[in-house]
């Protein structure tokens, strides 16, 4: 089956794909973090990374793809839910799609398998970019707001050091 057709297919059956996936998300323990979102949310965003996809094989679109993905893990950041469980929802989604598609017994074309697998990948490095940028931005803005906090000690006095016999700051004479 050519790009084409598989866009199609997953157009019409999207919401069967995305009904199949979202109990899986809210039961595998992998995945513990988005059981705090409504079914509608964890509908939603299945749903979009199903039509980008299908945007990327109709377009190959990498900018797009690349937005998309970064902003996923931004988002994902955000919410709290860890890197590990995003990419594991990713990796839960292109399952569901091929498990989807071989028991529609579509065969795909080498280069439709390609394209698929690639959109996957892709998305799984840009969703995890967007999340370590949102993670750096949060530790340098806590960075900054504890410098901003720390009270600023007062320079000990000359005569608040004591000085030993020998001469060293600090030291007892005895």
């Amino acid at each position: 089956m050519n790009a084409t057709k598989v866009i199609q297919l997953i157009e019409k059956d999207s919401r069967q794909l995305v009904s199949m996936l979202v109990p899986e998300l809210k039961s595998n323990l992998g995945t513990s973090h988005y059981r705090r979102l409504t079914d509608m949310e964890m509908f939603q965003r299945v749903e979009m990374i199903y039509r980008d996809l299908v945007r990327w094989l109709d377009s190959k679109d990498e900018p797009a793809l690349q937005n998309a993905g970064e902003d996923s893990g931004k988002q994902r950041f955000a919410e709290g839910i860890p890197l590990g469980q995003t990419v594991l929802a990713l990796i839960l989604a292109e399952k569901h799609l091929w498990r989807y598609l071989r028991s529609s017994a579509i065969t795909l074309e080498e280069n439709v398998q390609q394209a698929v697998t690639e959109f996957f990948q892709k998305r799984v490095y840009y969703t995890s970019r967007g999340y370590e940028a949102a993670l750096e931005e949060s530790n340098r803005l806590s960075r900054r707001t504890a410098v901003e906090q720390r009270p600023t000690a007062a320079a000990p006095k000359e005569s608040d050091l004591e000085i030993s016999r020998g001469g060293q700051v600090g030291e007892h004479g005895g």
